[in-house]
């Protein structure tokens, strides 16, 4: 991967937004009123991009197209699909550098970050092509059970890390032998499009993946059409009722990650410098920005206090910049509407009775930063809601009891973070009702590169994964000989 230096956006290079339909790149159809800017400064870049009707309707023509013809990418060996991926990887390496730049600059996460998640991008189409390496025939005498590409697949992706979340799941969907349209967030469209370039570059057929720019009125054409066999969405909790009340209606298979208010457990026999390192590292990673942050703290009433002064000594030696700058731990959050709405939360927190505990000098620029926060003072029955920012609710309990009570008593259950002695970890955890419990850490990546990524409850449907979200875009089909 290149090496990432200090930026400034007059060394960042903004490339026009376009779509691409069947193998052809051209301009999207209409620009829409709200701004790109640059997170750190609020400097306007562009504008967001809407594709048209007639777009999109050329769009599903070709995916469809591609699906049903003879000699199509849904029609090809797996050896030629891993073959395409990994020339694909090697192209995307290429230009990991400018991804990670751009997706900084809109997003606010700091570029030593979007450098790693960069770096995924590439991983993630070696992974899918690794998956097809062991695909076999599993016919017996006059009985054949294969699993196929469902058809046509809708892509939706998220505004935080949105090359790595867009490219595992483009890279499985064409993988399954899928061919894909994808929809980026209209906040931070410019990655999806260096992700696009690079399949076309490594010769991919330019109808296996299709992008189309647009706001939400896009994505909802894309899941409701009947073309569309699956639909993968990583958002919030309204978008993804909208996409599942889509797939339903047609019995389609929708697979969604929609975020967590996800609690950290603070046990009485914790390292209370490791539980405060973790505190941070939920509360700053994404800037806050990510659906498996930290959202609810809980720790024991013995601790307490201990543990908010150690967390607020961290905080107020943390290094908030610009996202751009490798030195900065922490950037500012990715649109002014997002400050603006944090804001609003956490206003109508200390409006209940809250108070705010916040430690960490903001820079002298005129981006949408806003400060690490703890909430204190509230009953836990009025945080149940996620705020999707770097605020976290902190509550105390007397036992073990009243701890697992806590962590399960909102109806998300994305993640969940366990402090203490190892084997009392264990034993709280296994009483969580939540897709993955990490003990005594918390970190951006998954357990393991084979662990499934699960959402439970309002968190989501369906579990993620390099195999679970190659299997996800296809299904079983048996033929053989009757009686």
């Amino acid at each position: 991967m290149a090496e990432i230096e200090n930026k400034s956006l007059s060394n960042i290079s903004i490339i026009p937004l376009q779509n691409h339909i069947d193998g052809a790149w051209e301009p999207v159809a209409k620009q829409l009123d709200a701004p790109l800017c640059n997170a750190n400064t609020g400097e306007v870049i562009d504008h967001q991009r809407e594709s048209s009707p007639e777009q999109l309707e050329r769009a599903l023509l070709a995916a469809e197209r591609a699906y049903r013809s003879n000699g199509s990418w849904s029609s090809s060996s797996p050896a030629l699909r891993a073959e395409h991926l990994l020339a694909a990887a090697a192209v995307l390496e290429t230009k990991a550098a400018d991804i990670a730049a751009l997706d900084s600059l809109l997003t606010g996460a700091v570029i030593h970050l979007t450098a790693r998640l960069a770096a995924i991008c590439a991983a993630a189409f070696r992974g899918a092509a690794a998956l097809l390496g062991e695909e076999n025939d599993d016919r017996a005498r006059d009985l054949l059970i294969e699993r196929r590409a469902l058809g046509p697949a809708a892509i939706i992706g998220p505004w935080n890390a949105p090359a790595g979340i867009l490219s595992h799941k483009l890279a499985s969907a064409l993988a399954a032998g899928c061919p894909v349209i994808i929809k980026p967030s209209e906040w931070a469209p410019y990655s999806a499009q260096l992700i696009v370039e690079s399949l076309h570059q490594a010769g991919l057929p330019g109808d296996a993946c299709q992008l189309l720019h647009g706001a939400g009125a896009a994505g909802a054409v894309l899941a409701a059409d009947p073309r569309i066999a699956s639909v993968s969405f990583t958002g919030g909790l309204a978008a993804g009722r909208a996409v599942a009340a889509a797939c339903a209606a047609q019995i389609k298979p929708a697979q969604l990650e929609l975020g967590g208010n996800n609690p950290l457990l603070v046990l009485e026999d914790a390292d209370l410098e490791a539980a405060a390192c973790g505190i941070v590292t939920g509360l700053i990673t994404l800037n806050g920005q990510w659906c498996r942050a930290l959202g609810r703290l809980l720790v024991h009433k013995r601790r307490q206090q201990a543990l908010l002064d150690l967390v607020a000594e961290k905080l107020g030696n943390l290094v908030c910049g610009s996202s751009l700058d490798q030195h900065s731990e922490m950037g500012p959050l990715a649109h002014r509407a997002h400050r603006e709405l944090i804001q609003k939360q956490v206003d109508e927190l200390i409006a209940l009775g809250g108070e705010t505990r916040q430690y960490t000098r903001l820079p002298q620029l005129q981006g949408w930063f806003y400060p690490p926060t703890l909430v204190t003072g509230l009953t836990p029955e009025l945080t149940i809601d996620e705020i999707f920012g770097p605020v976290a609710c902190v509550h105390c309990f007397d036992d073990d009891a009243q701890a697992i009570q806590l962590a399960n008593q909102t109806p998300f259950g994305l993640a969940a973070y366990v402090f203490g002695e190892q084997q009392h970890c264990w034993r709280v955890a296994e009483h969580l009702r939540s897709g993955v419990i990490k003990i005594n850490a918390v970190t951006l990546l998954n357990l393991s590169p084979e662990a499934p990524r699960p959402a439970w409850g309002l968190s989501g449907l369906g579990d993620e994964g390099t195999r679970e979200t190659f299997e996800f875009f296809r299904g079983t089909r048996v033929i053989g000989v009757a009686g």
